[in-house]
């Protein structure tokens, strides 16, 4: 198995984080990084702070400076909190401006922020960005209505929501227009495209779906899906 690889700044060495990498299968190489303390992709950065180092760099407005060269320079920007956060109340001056700097620095900046408890941690976490860096959102999220064991309105609502780009929101729509899913599944395009939020495009989709003639699904092996990716 190839290791994932991270780029770490040179002053990352001494913090025990690299070594738990590499017990982690990853491998780490040093620079002396402009921004950031670890690098996983051209997208995604992490810093990392000790609950000591984040308390000072809010009131020395380090954090600040930091947040803005890290989303300048990347799109998935994380600040990585390391340690106990009951610290925090020994530490800050007064927790209400501290907690208020901190949500003013993430929302300005886009910060993600990820807290462990020590370098172990801290490693698993940098590790696992690594493998899930290329995630992505559902094509459209499941409904949250399971078909058994629910009343009528609840089936229908599944029903219909199964339908190419549909959701529960255009599915009640749908419903509360024309009265039962035999009738929104008998509609024409244009009868669908009415209903708010719904629109042409979607709607011939839709339409799509079901006229056209089934054929028999298959399966493919994990073997061919690796082949086409």
């Amino acid at each position: 198995m190839i290791p994932t690889r991270v780029v770490a700044d040179e002053r990352e060495k001494a913090s025990g984080v690299p070594d738990e990498l590499a017990r982690l299968n990853v491998r780490v190489y040093f620079s002396k990084l402009p921004v950031a303390d670890y690098v996983l992709n051209p997208e995604i950065a992490v810093e990392r702070k000790s609950i000591r180092d984040l308390v000072s760099s809010v009131y020395d407005s380090r954090l600040f400076y930091q947040a803005a060269k890290i989303s300048a320079a990347y799109s998935k920007p994380y600040l990585l909190v390391e340690g106990d956060s009951k610290e925090v109340e020994s530490l800050a001056k007064n927790l209400k401006s501290f907690y208020g700097a901190i949500a003013n620095v993430t929302l300005a900046y886009g910060l993600r922020v990820l807290y462990t408890a020590n370098q172990r941690e801290t490693a698993l976490a940098i590790a696992e960005l690594l493998n899930h860096a290329r995630a992505k959102p559902l094509a459209r999220m499941p409904s949250e209505i399971p078909p058994k064991a629910k009343s009528v309105p609840q089936q229908q609502l599944y029903l219909v929501s199964s339908l190419p780009g549909v959701g529960r929101k255009l599915a009640e729509r749908l419903l509360s227009r024309y009265g039962s899913p035999r009738r929104v599944l008998g509609l024409t395009s244009g009868e669908i495209a009415q209903v708010q939020g719904i629109g042409w495009k979607r709607a011939e989709k839709i339409k799509n779906v079901l006229d056209t003639k089934y054929a028999r699904y298959q399966e493919k092996s994990p073997q061919s899906r690796l082949e086409s990716e």
